[in-house]
């Protein structure tokens, strides 16, 4: 249950971050759900160049369509003979959307918040500044080309407190639905909208993005954190009881002015998840017919549901098949898609099936999930006389997805060609992402059992959380062995020290 508030309360400061720094309010027709590029340049200060001669940059951005927290990774590439400069395209999905600049080298570096347009290319510099506690900022041609992640951070502290006042109150047993739904409505609510707005001052795009995230957290995540705190079956909420939901704007608007989109999924997414919505799964409905009844069921608790909050519904409710129930898009369904969308969501929707489709017929990794074995023997029948280097990872950990987008980077894979690169999940990924992540990355890959060979793992390797690297040399004696990423540079040092190709 806190690591669930804690996610909900570092959602809500990026979106008062960009909040307070973000001054201009972006006029409507600058904010459409269309696929286009960004052309990004960032510089490094001479005074960094020494420094970070071999530093690695990335963007990441969230999808309109990603599941919660998910984000794209972009990375740049350098300017060839132009010392400190990096450059990339960055795909967006929507004509302005918010993104979060990395520049890494050895463990440090500069993290900084980027607003990205489509049809404007975007140029950062990034500069000393005499500042104890943030010694460096991000400049941009004009200031809304950047927004400060380092503002409004007392938020991390209000609601954690607040909640725990009342988990600590009914301890003794779950309260029922009506009490429950009561305090987050009625107290919880406007104690966490009071001291928030202590911090920096509101917008209401935000005020508005902050009601979708309180919503999705807590009022329609009932029964998952009754079942989470108190161990038992919570009852379900009628529809009725979510009148909280009728105070958040839908216009298009409010839901174009979201600083990160993965939230929006993660609310709308709530609606079709929950049977007292009486929301059907699209199928093959037209998706007009759908709209009109999900318009229907949606009015008992919303006054005006908005055409473009339905069709990202139906978009998330074709999505909900393809990564949750596995099956791609039937003929009905992408014709329905083709001829009603006349914006880029339907496209979206098309991509990720075709990307479904193109994994389906893979055999994606080796699955050993449903057995118990020994990764040394494992490694000794498959790889005789070749040196492994064992990438253990999970397609939630974003650490590990860093990585593996940053080592993708240099082409390992070519260059030390005699090294297995042999990645290891575990059941507690899902296939969804799996499906996603795997084609990307070059190399083996199994999937084991999380309580069986994914605890031996933890026993005999010392293993204590992910990513979690082993190098083997070729008589596959243990070369080395660590926990969390060792940088580029170590990781192709220990490449280096095992390979014959580089003997």
């Amino acid at each position: 249950m806190k690591k669930q508030l804690l996610s909900f309360v570092l959602l809500i400061v990026i979106s008062f971050v960009a909040s307070c720094k973000t001054k201009e309010e972006y006029p409507k027709e600058d904010l459409k759900i269309k696929i286009g590029e960004v052309d990004l340049t960032i510089e490094l200060d001479s005074a960094y160049w020494n420094d970070y001669a071999d530093a690695s940059v990335r963007v990441e951005i969230p999808a309109i369509f990603s599941i919660f927290a998910e984000d794209n990774v972009y990375y740049l590439k350098k300017i060839d003979g132009k010392p400190g400069f990096f450059k990339g395209k960055i795909r967006t999905d929507v004509t302005l959307k918010f993104g979060v600049a990395v520049v890494e080298n050895k463990g440090k570096g500069f993290v900084g918040g980027v607003v990205l347009r489509q049809g404007k290319p975007l140029n950062i510099k990034i500069t000393p500044k005499d500042d104890k506690e943030i010694p460096f900022e991000f400049k941009g041609t004009d200031e809304n080309d950047t927004f400060d992640l380092h503002d409004c951070i007392p938020l991390l502290n209000t609601y954690l407190v607040d909640y725990q006042d009342f988990w600590n109150e009914y301890s003794s047993g779950y309260p029922g639905w009506k009490q429950l739904l009561d305090y987050q409505q009625n107290t919880l609510w406007p104690e966490v909208l009071e001291k928030s707005s202590q911090s920096c001052k509101i917008k209401p795009w935000v005020l508005n993005d902050m009601k979708m995230l309180f919503s999705s957290a807590n009022l329609l995540k009932h029964k998952e954190n009754v079942k989470n705190f108190y161990n038992e079956e919570g009852e379900e909420p009628p529809v009725e009881a979510y009148t909280f939901l009728n105070e958040i704007d839908y216009s298009d608007i409010m839901l174009m002015q979201m600083p990160s989109y993965n939230m929006l999924r993660s609310f709308l997414n709530r609606f079709l998840a929950l049977e007292s919505f009486g929301i059907p799964a699209i199928g093959d409905t037209d998706i007009e017919e759908w709209r009109d009844k999900a318009q229907t069921q949606l009015k008992k608790v919303i006054d005006n549901p908005t055409p473009l909050m339905l069709d990202l519904m139906a978009a998330i409710s074709y999505f909900r098949q393809i990564e949750i129930d596995g099956k791609p898009l039937t003929d009905v369904q992408r014709g329905n898609i083709a001829s009603y969308y006349k914006d880029d969501i339907g496209k979206l929707v098309l991509e990720a099936d075709s990307a479904m489709r193109k994994t389906d017929m893979q055999n994606l990794y080796d699955n050993k999930s449903g057995e118990r074995i020994n990764l040394e023997e494992y490694i000794a029948e498959r790889y005789s006389g070749k040196p492994v280097v064992v990438d253990c990872w999970e397609s939630w950990c974003g650490p590990c997805l860093r990585a593996i987008l940053e080592l993708r980077e240099r082409k390992l894979h070519e260059k030390y060609p005699d090294v297995v690169f042999l990645y290891v999940c575990s059941t507690s990924s899902e296939e969804r992402a799996l499906r996603k992540y795997i084609p990307m990355i070059h190399g083996e890959h199994l999937k084991i059992d999380r309580k069986t060979t994914g605890a031996d793992l933890y026993d005999q390797y010392e293993k204590t959380g992910v990513p979690f690297y082993i190098f083997f040399n070729s008589d596959h004696k243990i070369v080395d062995k660590m926990v969390g990423f060792p940088g580029a540079e170590r990781y192709e040092a220990l490449l280096k020290q095992i390979s014959s190709a580089q003997s």
